[in-house]
């Protein structure tokens, strides 16, 4: 610019008030084509521009040995951008074609869907497995945030699962001075949720431990001792912070059944899984073998997926919807039912299909009640077809709809509280008479 500026200095002649075309001025004019005007000479053969007298002081033109100021940048620059390509583009009243209209109207949309499928594929473990939220969930502590539960004795404990993973949990149950001798002890294994931590649910155990009351008559069974082991998967709590997967979370909850197995040896062990955890307890019990198992014999699912893909249908029902047909593309299926179609005859699952408790919400507004008919319906027909096996027949597999409860509310409700103290009861007894 100032090189110009320069050549327009050596070059120019003032002529007030006159603009001459642009053809005819030296390469200065598009610069101040609006200060800068020519004339020919007094022979018609010579043309030269300079600055007009009153514009001078404005460009404040120097030598060609004189370097300008920032301000003389400031003033020129309008004089720039009159230049530039930018110039050309003026606002125009006419109306866009019809191509381009079409284009706005379905590119836009369609743009936009693409992008959201893009990211909820990318980032789908961080949707499916929320230990973040609430805010908070992840910096919990028993007893500072969190208050002891009255009438219970509530552990924090920690365990290793695969190499350089470490799960935290808790272990909950009834007083030591409330405890009945020689009475059936029942430990629950439990599976959680997508969201939230082991201490979440510590209400949900509480009514459960205190639910479960000794028969008013008397009866010949002893007491009902009930202990719950609820450990936080990957990611969860204060376990160690990798990224969840299928394969990571089934690793998880197999160290926290043995252990559940090593610490009360002499115990039934039940595993109850709730949503998302009742597929993962589905699923768990798929891949592990009967016979490295043999305490566990109860299994609780209470509002259970019935698979990833069948519940990014359920939240997309619309077909013209594209995240709906995301289905195929999740990482982790955790696809319960057809688990249950192909259970392995020696596996833990074979073995707890008959003493499968499915409880399910009334009104559900997370979980498609259908979700859990269909699992049922799925152990149902796995006992069907394994019924030349007599003790396929005979167990306490059963489903039973919890009336006027919500996805997180059915603990609420006094039927869960009877139908999960009768299911203890009878779980316990079965383990005794075998």
């Amino acid at each position: 610019m100032e090189r110009i500026l320069r050549s327009c200095t050596r070059q120019c002649s003032p002529v007030p008030g006159v603009r001459a075309a642009p053809s005819t001025c030296p390469p200065c004019l598009p610069l101040a084509s609006r200060h800068y005007v020519c004339r020919s000479g007094s022979n018609n053969q010579s043309r030269r521009c300079t600055p007009a007298p009153h514009r001078r002081a404005l460009y404040n033109i120097r030598s060609p040995d004189t370097a300008l100021n920032k301000s003389d940048y400031g003033l020129m620059l309008p004089s720039l951008l009159t230049a530039s390509p930018i110039s050309f583009l003026h606002p125009t009243s006419e109306a866009p074609s019809v191509s381009l209209a079409i284009a706005a109207f379905f590119g836009l949309p369609a743009a936009l869907w693409a992008y959201k499928c893009l990211m909820m594929v990318v980032f789908q473990r961080k949707i499916i497995y929320m230990g973040y939220a609430p805010p908070g969930a992840r910096t919990e502590s028993l007893g500072a945030d969190v208050p002891m539960p009255k009438g219970l004795t509530c552990e924090e404990l920690h365990l290793e699962s695969e190499k350089g993973i470490t799960l935290y949990g808790i272990d909950v149950r009834k007083d030591v001075k409330q405890t009945t001798p020689y009475a059936r002890k029942v430990v629950v294994v439990y599976l959680q949720g997508n969201a939230g931590n082991s201490l979440a649910r510590l209400p949900v155990f509480e009514t459960l431990l205190h639910g479960i009351r000794p028969p008013s008559k008397p009866s010949t069974q002893p007491a009902l001792d009930v202990s719950i082991v609820a450990v936080a998967p990957r990611s969860y709590w204060k376990s160690s912070s990798r990224t969840p997967t299928q394969r990571g979370i089934l690793a998880d909850y197999t160290a926290a059944l043995s252990y559940a197995t090593r610490r009360y040896p002499d115990s039934t062990v039940v595993l109850y899984g709730h949503s998302l955890g009742g597929a993962v307890a589905v699923c768990l019990a798929a891949s592990l073998s009967a016979d490295d198992y043999p305490s566990v014999k109860g299994l609780i699912l209470e509002n259970p997926f019935s698979s990833i893909g069948g519940m990014v249908q359920a939240l997309y029902p619309q077909r013209w919807l594209p995240y709906r047909y995301l289905a195929p593309l999740a990482f982790d299926k955790w696809d319960a039912v057809t688990a249950v179609r192909e259970t392995r005859p020696q596996s833990l699952l074979a073995r707890l299909s008959k003493d499968t408790l499915v409880l399910l919400s009334e009104k559900d507004e997370v979980v498609p009640t259908s979700m859990g008919m269909e699992l049922y319906a799925a152990l149902q027909e796995k006992l069907a077809a394994d019924a030349g096996d007599a003790s396929a027949t005979n167990g306490l597999c059963r489903q039973v709809v919890i009336r006027g409860a919500l996805h997180e509310r059915a603990w609420l409700e006094r039927q869960w509280v009877s139908e999960m103290g009768a299911y203890m009861d009878s779980i316990s007894k079965c383990d005794k008479v075998s």
